[in-house]
């Protein structure tokens, strides 16, 4: 790399002479610019607050894709899931017991778009299985009663006609208790510890009831709140409280815990965000140590940031998992701008001593074309997103890029005539205070290490570079993706909800579904679906199960009506006729009768009690075309490799008829998240990289500070991965990320570093690395505390991303500090050695 003298002066480019025309306006009129931009705060301001949070997983996949629009047909044909349990205490089991018969049909007069339904005891469906139970009995009990019948009554007319022989052995009597044995039901039961035992959902000895309230509001529907207040409105009005001091009432259920958790996530972006930008104005004080400076670039960050969401609201119309957290990323990012913009303007008033108009075009001239070209490269990261159909990356990449630039163009708009106002109301003193001379020291060490130890830190960054270019191949090569889900999920906070839903589960039974549901669109095509999942399932080693039990309506329907209704009259009949015959006394048949069939018609789907077939149930009020398909018992939804299995066993099933059915749900979602990444990260990285490639070799029309740039940023980027395989961090949906953003935020600083040194050639080497070097430390600093501010998030994702981007920063900034500087340095004392010889 060879020295660079100062430069002849060039032509200024149309970019430049339109910004020294801003300049001219700024400097003459500053409160008509301030005025100017605050206008178009209101409307942006406005529409940054209508951005709503959506953390579905689908949201982050294109709307093309099967399984996004398999599952926006489950959430049109389907009520909702989500539950809202009222749950009672009281000392007395009969007064909740009437609390439940005062307060469930007032439930039910809620409105539908509140209340899909109100489930207060399974006593409808105990009371139809108990008239149904001999239905329900295995047909080879029934068989063998039916045998048994049989032999007893033929036995008991050959006695009494006396043509038995005497070593014929007598059949067992048939009596009361043995009906009752064979004709157990087989699907409730009455057992007192059993959920729903007499017909209410009480538990803990009769001092607690519930009463499950399906509603269909979304889980994240901050709505639950409201709906939590009108049910124990209406409560309040029944006077149970007043008539029992011990009665109390709660909630739980997925509706209040799941909107719990999303109000969690909220909150949680907004605590990051806002510790983000008080971190990142911290270090801008304490590099600067003027609240004037900290005020003009705080407001222009404040006014970047807010054209980016509101552009987001126009252009996408709500934030996901993936990008609700931007607003420290950017603040981070796009500060960087007018830190080197301040920079140059205190160093031409203080160390140069220019005039306000001589700094301020100074500072505008020497500064937009370097930030300029960060911001291109910065764009092209982000827009190297923008390419592929995962709306996660998409997302990301339209509201990143879009605050970079516009980060860019406040900083050049409206931070100059900050300055001008603030110059006029309070001038910078003259001569350096102490202020300017710290604002030095973070740059100084750098460039002293850096001259000092030139050779060695050159020889340990180009040495470096082989080693961490094995660690990169190797990182890629293996499988670098996570594949632990409870390192991506929120910390589970306990709740009042959360340990509530403890207790009423053992009242109720889980409430919550861990099958997934398959649609069809006809009723005939369910039994062949289950019958080609079961399939599936038993050709399946015995190890490698992909899913458990396959559950339809019918699993529901006695099998073999027909037969067990043809047996069942018989067996009524012969019981009939041996008690006109006297073989069955009175007392023997009163104990019969509760055992012996009321009714013998035929089941279908449409006589099952709702509680049964809620389930299977649609909006249109349809039964039946719903089948779910539940995980392998043992195996954990945490593990994405197992969620993969499962959720490729049931995402699309052909019939023998040639139908083709499609599943869905979280597990096929989270499973084409993966497939997608897998398909895009390739590309997204080599679009990153070549499209930064591109700008800074036009930015520096292909001279060799450009390339020089280059291979400080490929050395930082390759340092990154290296720590990320020694650190065994795995990549997921959100924290692959890092990676282009490194590439194109990183070369920020080799940018900045190598422009400066064009301007004052290397005559000026020390001061480009102290004074250029103290803002790019700050630039980075401030980057940094962005992404670190991402570590005290509840969501193990957002943190992953928070720590890569980091070590994509310190890796990219040490390079461009330390590395960098010592290639130079190097390179100078050869070619001057060289000279002499």
């Amino acid at each position: 790399m060879s020295s660079v003298p100062p430069p002849a002066a060039r032509p200024p480019t149309w970019l430049a002479r339109l910004l020294d025309r801003l300049a001219t306006v700024q400097l003459r009129s500053p409160w008509v610019v301030i005025a100017v931009v605050a206008t178009t705060l209101f409307p942006s301001i406005w529409l940054a607050r209508q951005l709503e949070l959506r953390s579905s997983l689908s949201e982050l996949l294109p709307d093309d894709k099967p399984s996004v629009i398999e599952l926006q047909r489950v959430r049109e044909r389907l009520e909702g899931m989500s539950t809202l349990v009222l749950v009672a205490e009281a000392d007395d089991p009969a007064l909740l017991r009437e609390f439940v018969d005062a307060v469930a049909p007032r439930l039910r007069q809620l409105p539908r778009e509140w209340v899909s339904g109100v489930d207060d005891g399974p006593r409808e469906a105990q009371a139809f299985f108990e008239l149904h139970k001999h239905l329900y009995a295995e047909l080879s009990e029934i068989e063998k009663l039916h045998e048994d019948v049989t032999a007893r009554y033929d036995w008991e007319v050959g006695r009494k006609a006396g043509t038995n022989l005497d070593d014929d052995e007598e059949p067992p009597r048939v009596d009361a208790a043995t009906l009752q044995q064979r004709f157990a039901r087989k699907v409730t039961d009455t057992k007192e510890t059993e959920p729903g035992a007499g017909g209410y959902y009480l538990g803990e000895n009769g001092r607690l009831i519930a009463v499950v309230v399906r509603t269909p509001l979304a889980s994240a529907d901050l709505r639950a709140f409201e709906l939590k207040q009108r049910v124990s409105a209406l409560v309040t009005e029944l006077g149970f409280e007043r008539r029992d001091p011990s009665f109390r009432h709660s909630f739980t259920g997925s509706l209040i815990t799941s909107a719990e958790q999303y109000r969690a996530v909220k909150e949680d972006l907004q605590s990051i965000g806002a510790a983000g930008v008080a971190m990142i104005l911290g270090v801008v004080f304490l590099f600067f140590l003027r609240v004037r400076v900290l005020l003009a670039l705080g407001t222009t960050i404040g006014i970047g940031c807010t054209w980016a969401f509101a552009l987001a609201e126009l252009a996408i119309g709500h934030l996901n998992t993936a990008t609700g957290f931007l607003v420290s990323i950017i603040a981070g990012n796009g500060m960087n701008f007018s830190i080197i913009y301040m920079a140059r303007y205190l160093e031409a008033r203080r160390v140069e001593r220019r005039s306000v108009e001589d700094a301020l075009r100074a500072a505008t001239r020497d500064t937009h074309a370097p930030t300029l070209a960060v911001s291109g490269v910065a764009m092209v990261s982000y827009g190297a997103l923008m390419t592929t159909d995962f709306r996660g990356f998409r997302h990301f990449g339209v509201i990143g890029g879009a605050g970079m630039f516009l980060c860019w163009v406040a900083t050049f708009a409206v931070l100059p005539a900050l300055l001008v106002v603030s110059e006029r109301l309070r001038p910078l003193p003259e001569t350096p205070t102490f202020r300017d001379r710290l604002s030095g020291l973070y740059g100084k060490p750098f460039a002293w290490l850096s001259r000092r130890f030139s050779l060695p830190i050159a020889v340990v960054g180009v040495l470096s570079a082989f080693a961490t270019c094995a660690l990169t191949i190797r990182y890629f090569a293996g499988d670098p993706m996570e594949y632990d889900l409870h390192n991506i999920q929120n910390e589970q906070k306990v709740t009042a909800a959360g340990e509530l839903a403890v207790r009423v589960n053992r009242v109720v039974g889980r409430m919550s579904q861990s099958g997934r549901a398959v649609l069809t669109d006809r009723l005939d095509q369910v039994e062949p679906l289950v019958a080609e999942l079961e399939r599936r399932r038993e050709a399946a080693p015995p190890d490698a199960k992909p899913f458990g039990k396959v559950v339809s309506i019918f699993s529901l329907v006695p099998k073999d009506q027909d037969e067990k209704i043809e047996l069942l009259e018989e067996l009524v009949d012969q019981l009939e006729r041996a008690r006109k015959r006297g073989f069955v006394s009175d007392e023997e048949w009163e104990q019969l009768q509760p055992h012996l069939p009321k009714s013998l018609d035929p089941i279908g789907i449409d006589d099952l009690p709702s509680l049964a077939a809620q389930p299977f149930s649609e909006r249109d009020g349809s039964r039946g075309r719903i089948v779910y398909v539940a995980p392998t018992p043992g195996k954990s939804l945490s593990d994405a490799r197992y969620l993969m299995t499962w959720a490729d066993a049931f995402r699309e099933v052909r019939l023998p008829n040639g139908d083709v059915i499609r599943g869905t749900g979280d597990a096929v979602v989270y499973s084409d998240m993966l497939l997608n990444i897998g398909e895009d990260a390739p590309r997204v990285a080599l679009a990153s990289f070549l499209g930064t490639v591109l700008v800074i070799l036009i930015a520096f029309r292909f001279r060799r500070s450009g390339f020089a740039a280059l291979a400080t940023l490929a050395l930082g980027v390759m340092w990154m991965v290296g720590a990320l395989a020694l650190l065994d961090v795995k990549m997921n949906f959100l924290n692959f990320v890092a990676l282009p953003i490194s590439i194109g935020v990183g070369a920020d600083y080799g940018i900045n570093i190598m422009a400066r040194r064009e301007i004052e050639g290397d005559e000026a080497l020390e001061r480009v690395f102290v004074e250029t070097g103290g803002a790019v430390i700050a630039c980075s600093l401030v980057t940094l505390l962005g992404y670190l501010a991402l570590l005290f998030s509840v969501n193990g994702a957002v943190r992953s991303f928070g720590q890569a981007a980091a070590l994509g920063e310190a890796s990219t900034q040490i390079t461009a500090m330390l590395v960098l500087p010592a290639v130079i340095y190097s390179v100078g004392r050869w070619q001057r050695r060289r000279a002499r010889l």
